[in-house]
């Protein structure tokens, strides 16, 4: 087809056509807001024909439910004073200020039932024949506000279920610490997202020994707590993980050999998830720690004159059957505390884009060495996030420590 876009520009039917097929309602009013013209999105949006509208004023032409309620004249009802679009209008009258996309919340009688609707709204100043006019375009945005509130209030349930689930997780972190006279322990856990994939505990083995773990899941969130808290109900002694209760008395299992048990419980290919954790047991009489570590932040010994010692041993992550994972143990001397910590503590970041890293924490540790157990837990938390200057953390953060005192006692 060959035409002159210059022509058909100037052309009243092409004018026509694009007013005509706009999906807002388009209004031309006058000064005293009284519609003179209207297009045909009047009648699909309102129910009603468009020359019902021209020759009213603009609350009337649309139904308003306060003109209608109040069987009055736009203008003239309990509300006009507060109505945005009219006020809207008269600016642009009087002052030929523009509005652009403002939001409009009001009932109107539609089909003879009153609705809320909503439309974001805007005016032009115009001239014709010497006549002042407002050019109003309407777009209803009812079914976008609509959905957005039911997202709104979806999120919020969701929100509301996260925050009891993050209730759930942190009621089993260790209410009770073992209380023995050898060995003080604190710990501090802060999740990133209100419920995290990290998860600490200290359970008593048997009168000599206890044994304590922390773990981190891969991700945030729900489907990472939901993980860490299966494992948590696993790592009791009444589940057959950390002890071996086919025995009497039942044998406490090597850390190696509970790590083993975990990476077979939980697969890769079944969690979609890896996570890492580190188990250790302790002789609280000795001072002997037996411990395994698969893919977690290395524990650290901070012995009673500042010295930092790393315990490297390491497998892989639990899930990817890529056993042995290793063990060692030391004799910890009296004064000597152990740190585990999640990966949260090192790659806290700050608005430089730094990561707190080894070495911050290596000196945060030997300024603390003097301090007590919770003296140290607290310590660290508080340099970390002095550190972070308010930048929000990306991982959650979880720190567990102990002290042995290298005294005798019972349980």
């Amino acid at each position: 087809m060959n035409f002159n876009i210059t022509n058909l520009r100037e052309s009243i039917e092409f004018l026509n056509i694009l007013f005509e097929k706009i999906p807002s309602v388009v209004m031309l009013v006058d000064k005293d807001l009284v519609v003179q013209e209207v297009n045909d999105a009047y009648q699909v949006i309102f129910g009603l024909p468009r020359e019902q509208a021209v020759g009213q004023r603009c609350g009337n032409a649309l139904k308003c439910a306060f003109a209608v309620t109040e069987e009055t004249l736009c203008g003239e009802t309990s509300n006009c004073e507060q109505c945005l679009l009219r006020q809207a209008a008269i600016q642009t009258l009087l002052q030929q200020v523009p509005a652009d996309q403002e939001k409009l919340v009001h009932t109107f009688f539609i089909n003879g039932s009153r609705e809320e609707r909503h439309f974001e709204f805007s005016t032009r100043y115009v001239t014709f024949h010497g006549e002042q006019m407002v050019l109003v375009i309407l777009y209803d945005v009812t079914k976008l506000e609509v959905q957005k509130l039911e997202l709104i209030d979806k999120q919020s349930k969701i929100d509301e279920s996260l925050k009891a689930a993050g209730i759930v997780q942190l009621s089993l972190l260790p209410k009770k610490l073992p209380h023995v006279k050898t060995v003080d322990f604190s710990w501090k856990f802060i999740p990133c997202e209100g419920i995290g994939g990290d998860i600490l505990n200290v359970v008593h083995l048997d009168k000599d020994n206890i044994g304590l773990y922390m773990l981190d899941v891969a991700g945030h969130g729900a489907p990472s707590a939901m993980i860490s808290v299966l494992v948590y109900q696993l790592m009791n002694s009444q589940t057959g993980i950390l002890l071996d209760n086919t025995t009497t008395p039942p044998l406490i299992r090597k850390p190696e050999e509970v790590l083993n048990l975990l990476d077979k419980e939980f697969p890769l290919m079944r969690f979609k998830r890896h996570f890492t954790i580190v188990y250790a047991v302790l002789n609280h009489r000795t001072g002997t720690l037996t411990y395994s570590n698969a893919a977690h932040c290395s524990p650290i010994v901070l012995t009673q004159d500042g010295v930092i010692k790393t315990l490297d041993v390491s497998g892989t992550v639990i899930g990817i059957g890529a056993m042995p994972f290793g063990q060692q143990t030391i004799a910890l001397s009296p004064g000597d505390k152990v740190v585990l910590f999640s990966d949260g503590v090192e790659e806290m970041g700050n608005a430089d884009n730094e990561l707190f890293g080894s070495e911050r924490l290596a000196n945060t540790l030997i300024a603390l060495r003097d301090t007590s157990t919770d003296g140290l837990v607290q310590g660290i938390y508080k340099q970390v996030m002095h550190f972070a200057g308010g930048h929000p953390p990306v991982d959650d953060l979880s720190i567990l420590a102990f002290e042995y005192k290298g005294t005798t006692s019972s349980v």
